[in-house]
């Protein structure tokens, strides 16, 4: 009976044993599954943070590129804005020698390094310069109209006059009439411009369009300066025209310089007959 007793008591320990055993292991099992899974999403969340940086640099370095495309995509469409307006304006005159250059034009890009919008004569710094082409004289515009004037050059650097100085006019011309007059700053608001010595026998009508007049090979003709916005006699004489300007001076980044490759022939035949 001792013996019996002895196997009965040592069979029911070993199968407790045995029992707390397999617990034991699936207990362990279940706990590293739980780990395991705990560190596989911890690696996941990390392995999503490096695609979603490393995405965002992608998209950094496309946009840079892409706007670079249309930057070059502007400038090419710019020239041959340009072209197509002067080649309009060769086939409605047929021929006018006043209208010397007409598809002789063409665009460098720059961006803008210093701008000083809010002074009483104000200009611009380009991050262009003689080793680019640029020479005293050259016109400067952006996508949306005129700029200003080149008046001193670097050989990676040059000034420009803005419109929003009264060292330098423009020649501007209202589109509708075709009459033209100088444009020039008063210094009281950079968003405005006035074109003046209108004859008063002109019509002039509020929100007419106001272009280059193409009168020498700074500006081609009919690039925007801006729209007509009130008029008023000037000592009962002609009009003067107050005239929004189609820049903003205060945003504008990338512009292009224009150079009439013609334009030192013409210079030199003006110094030969002293034309002033």
């Amino acid at each position: 009976m001792d013996s019996l007793f002895r196997f009965i008591v040592k069979y029911h320990l070993s199968l407790m044993f045995l029992l707390l055993e397999g617990i034991s292991i699936i207990l362990i099992s279940q706990s590293s599954y739980f780990r395991h899974s705990t560190t596989m999403a911890k690696i996941d969340a990390v392995k999503g943070n490096i695609n979603k940086v490393t995405g965002v640099w992608k998209e950094y370095f496309g946009l840079k590129l892409k706007n670079r495309e249309l930057l070059d995509l502007n400038l090419s469409l710019l020239n041959e804005n340009i072209y197509l307006k002067n080649q309009l304006s060769y086939n409605l005159r047929q021929y006018d020698s006043s209208n010397l250059i007409l598809d002789d034009f063409e665009c460098i890009p720059a961006n803008i390094v210093e701008n000083t919008p809010n002074r009483n004569n104000n200009r611009l710094i380009l991050n262009i310069g003689k080793e680019n082409g640029v020479e005293i004289d050259m016109g400067v515009i952006s996508l949306n109209g005129v700029i200003g004037i080149v008046d001193r050059v670097a050989d990676h650097f040059c000034t420009v006059i803005s419109l929003l100085n009264t060292s330098r006019n423009v020649s501007g011309k209202l589109m509708r009439t075709g009459i033209y007059g100088p444009i020039v700053w008063d210094k009281k608001d950079i968003r405005h411009v006035e074109m003046i010595d209108i004859p008063q026998h002109i019509a002039i009508k509020e929100g007419d369009t106001v272009v280059t007049s193409g009168h020498s090979l700074t500006f081609p003709e009919g690039l925007l300066i801006g729209t007509v916005e009130s008029y008023q006699l000037n000592k009962g004489v002609s009009y003067k025209v107050r005239i929004k300007l189609s820049n903003d001076f205060q945003s504008i980044h990338n512009v292009y310089v224009i150079s009439a490759k013609r334009k030192p022939e013409l210079d030199s035949l003006k110094r030969e007959v002293k034309f002033r």
